[in-house]
């Protein structure tokens, strides 16, 4: 009988034992999770802090891992701004520099018009068109850097002919053709679908700096590759080109370029053609300097074949 009532006992004990532990064990995660939970809104709090701040908060995660989680998102989010504020400098720089860089061709037209009135004679026509015009190209330059800042919302992409755009941007340059006695050729010719106003803008820059490197002629080659899928407008010179330094920063904001008759190109121009691949990158398109004699540089629009129609002479 002894052993009978021990043994029904048991049951009760081992109940007593499991609900203890329980009871235990429901009370340890509770504590870890309200812990997890608080070290979770210190750390939050934390990263919500001044980055620049002298003090840190007045509650922080006590254990070394969540210090370094800590100081590891405060030292990214410092490089982050870091490089955006760089990248915000440079651009600012860059746009003044080619607002500043109007003052040369003002300067010109105001010296001209000084001489003009103390000879008694009038004010020469084509040399002030050529700096009126190089007033224009800066211009166009700086509002295109401003609109390269919201390019989905002046973008309209639609068809266009690529050689009737070519014709238009060297008739637009002709006066700069002709004072540096540079004949100019268009061949070829397709049609595309893109931003044409993008495509014009980025021609100019490439004409222009074909202009004041060509030694005699300029070509303007218009072509599709076979299938259709791509189209290409070659911009080439028979100027000095560029050399491999050269190459490799001709596409930087204050590039120098090549040389021409042993002076370095305006910065003006250099600037131009990196406004020329930004565009043409936001075209979903490519700009690139081809290696060889003479300056030869290539944009390739790249789209459905659908999008292109041959307009070649046959």
């Amino acid at each position: 009988m002894i052993l009978d009532r021990s043994n029904r006992g048991l049951p009760s004990n081992v109940g007593y034992v499991i609900a203890v532990e329980l009871a235990a064990a429901a009370l340890f995660l509770g504590l870890l999770a309200y812990t997890h939970a608080r070290r979770r809104r210190e750390v939050a709090a934390a990263l919500s802090s001044p980055l620049g701040s002298a003090s840190p908060p007045a509650r922080l995660p006590s254990d070394e891992p969540w210090r370094a989680l800590l100081d590891a998102a405060k030292a990214e989010a410092a490089r982050a701004f870091a490089e955006r504020d760089a990248r915000a400098r440079a651009d600012f720089e860059a746009f003044l520099s080619s607002v500043h860089a109007m003052k040369t061709p003002a300067t010109a037209l105001s010296l001209m018009a000084e001489r003009a009135e103390r000879l008694g004679e009038g004010l020469g026509a084509a040399d002030a068109r050529l700096e009126i015009d190089e007033l224009d190209r800066i211009l166009d330059r700086a509002l295109a850097r401003l609109r390269l800042g919201d390019f989905e919302k002046g973008s309209r992409p639609r068809r266009f002919d690529a050689a009737a755009l070519a014709k238009a941007a060297v008739r637009k340059h002709r006066r700069l053709f002709i004072a540096r006695d540079v004949a100019v050729e268009v061949r070829g010719g397709f049609e595309a679908e893109s931003d044409p106003d993008w495509v014009a803008f980025i021609l100019d820059q490439l004409l222009s700096n074909a202009a004041k490197h060509a030694a005699s002629r300029v070509a303007v080659e218009l072509a599709l590759a076979e299938g259709g899928g791509r189209a290409s407008i070659l911009v080439a010179d028979d100027g000095p080109g560029f050399g491999p330094e050269d190459a490799a920063r001709a596409f930087g904001r204050s590039a120098a370029g090549g040389e021409a008759a042993g002076e370095a190109m305006p910065s003006s121009s250099g600037y131009g053609l990196y406004l020329a691949r930004e565009a043409a990158s936001r075209l979903g398109a490519a700009l690139e300097i081809e290696p060889g004699a003479g300056g030869r540089l290539r944009l390739t629009l790249a789209r459905s074949s659908g999008l292109f129609g041959d307009l070649s002479p046959m």
